[in-house]
């Protein structure tokens, strides 16, 4: 591993292998996010008491504004941004709100993602967009990335307990020397970073007044992944490109309608059951 001294955000995706991420400036106008800006906040105006809004998992699928959330993670601007880094043929696996409250005091601890999938999704070329609703900065706990550390390996991890307040229970261990080498991914509003499913990151806890708002959508390559969907709780998107077995998806590429009903799968079943208390119900 290289410690980088370089302190200064990337935001050139020829260096995106290199560094692990790359951040993506003035990409959504102020009236181009005014819907999502308005669907978040409705969904966090209705979180009950008890109900943590760092849980919002897979609002793409099991939300009740599922269409405006699968419309975002296949918007232009950001798969444009993905292929530029994965390739033209992609997935879409996972989509998650992670937002800070202020008196909820959670900090994201260093890790990888590519521990968090290994159940269904399995190769070395998968990333993160992570799209700003609001002012991100150290003051309101923005994530931190530690670059070139995205070796396609990895690392060994500590098991935290799911407390209820944290959503990163394994955790990689990073001394001081390579903690000082993390870059500060602060954002403003509409503007996101992609970052690699190996590199390490994390983030401090909220020390502002308001929430810190972020959404999270996860794309792999659709030529060098393997997906197993017995093991997954919704389903994967084909949102650009090819794919070998086009069946194996719901079609999502730029000609085809958003889907009539919501998808069904486990999650969304478990959620109308009542038997997933975990994500909170919008």
């Amino acid at each position: 591993m290289r410690p980088s001294t370089k302190l200064t955000p990337n935001d050139n995706p020829s260096k995106y292998a290199q560094e692990g991420y790359c951040i993506f400036r003035q990409q959504f106008t102020n009236k181009e996010m005014e819907l999502y800006q308005q669907t978040l906040d409705n969904m966090l105006d209705c979180l009950r008491p008890g109900e943590k809004p760092q849980f919002m998992f897979e609002p793409h699928v099991g939300s009740q504004h599922w269409r405006t959330w699968l419309s975002l993670a296949r918007h232009p601007k950001i798969l444009d941004a993905v292929e530029s880094v994965l390739g033209s043929n992609l997935v879409l696996i996972l989509s998650h709100f992670i937002i800070k409250g202020t008196e909820d005091s959670m900090h994201v601890g260093w890790h990888q993602d590519q521990r968090y999938w290994l159940h269904g999704v399995e190769g070395d070329n998968l990333c993160t967009a992570w799209l700003a609703f609001n002012e991100t900065n150290r003051q309101n706990g923005c994530m931190r990335i530690l670059p070139g550390t995205n070796q396609p390996k990895l690392r060994d991890v500590n098991v935290k307990e799911d407390d209820g307040s944290t959503i990163t229970t394994l955790e990689v261990d990073v001394d001081k020397e390579l903690a000082d080498t993390a870059v500060d991914i602060e954002l403003h509003p509409g503007e996101f970073s992609l970052h690699d499913a190996y590199v390490i990151h994390g983030s401090d806890s909220n020390r502002s007044q308001d929430f810190r708002k972020i959404y999270t959508m996860r794309y792999a390559d659709a030529d060098t992944t393997r997906f197993t969907s017995e093991k997954w709780q919704i389903p994967f998107f084909l949102v650009r490109g090819e794919a070998m077995d086009t069946d194996f998806y719901i079609d999502l590429r730029p000609n085809k309608d958003l889907p009539e009903d919501q998808p069904d799968c486990m999650l969304v079943q478990k959620l109308r059951a009542g038997t997933y208390g975990k994500i909170p119900v919008d």
